[in-house]
């Protein structure tokens, strides 16, 4: 009976400080969103680990092509397998930056101690013009790292909105 307790109590442990929400992006716009997404903490001062992924091929920076759904991250160590893979995390803590790839042994312990924060990016036509510019996210997450974050957003041509429903954390981009 002890070691049912035991086990249960380190079970429970590990859940509630385990990445607890996958991220849903749906890019239902004719435009390509293009920037950084984030995770920091959400009770450390500073947000550290903060971690920004990486470009994803073939691109520069994280985009999300126009049309694109059902983009689901559900922990950083697991990122590789999303329809848009993320191979690369950028890790900051106080003691600066480094890269990791999504499977390094790192990236589970840094997983389990972040949630999602932000997404800061451009819109851009199929020009490669940049449209309008939106900094979504979870502001209470986002602020421990610094950041200002919007749930809703709307542009001159987009809008946006960020919300968490049955464990989930969503982000929707609509050409209006």
């Amino acid at each position: 009976m002890k070691k049912l307790i035991v086990s249960t109590l380190v079970l429970c442990g590990a859940l509630s400080f385990a990445q607890s929400t996958p991220l849903m992006i749906h890019n239902y716009s004719k435009l390509s969103l293009e920037g950084r997404l984030m995770a920091c903490s959400r009770i450390n001062p500073g947000g550290y680990p903060v971690a920004f992924a990486a470009p994803n091929l073939p691109y520069g920076v994280y985009t999300v092509p126009p049309l694109t759904t059902d983009v689901e991250y559900v922990t950083l160590n697991t990122s590789a397998a999303s329809l848009l893979p993320i191979l690369k995390w950028y890790v900051t803590t106080a003691g600066g930056t480094t890269a990791y790839n999504y499977n390094d042994p790192s990236m589970a312990g840094i997983s389990s101690s972040v949630e999602w924060a932000m997404y800061h990016f451009v819109t851009k036509d199929d020009q490669g013009n940049g449209v309008d510019t939106f900094t979504m996210g979870n502001p209470i997450v986002s602020n421990m790292a610094g950041f200002s974050t919007n749930l809703y957003q709307l542009g001159t041509t987009a809008e946006a909105e960020w919300f968490s429903i049955s464990g989930m954390v969503y982000l929707q981009v609509y050409d209006y």
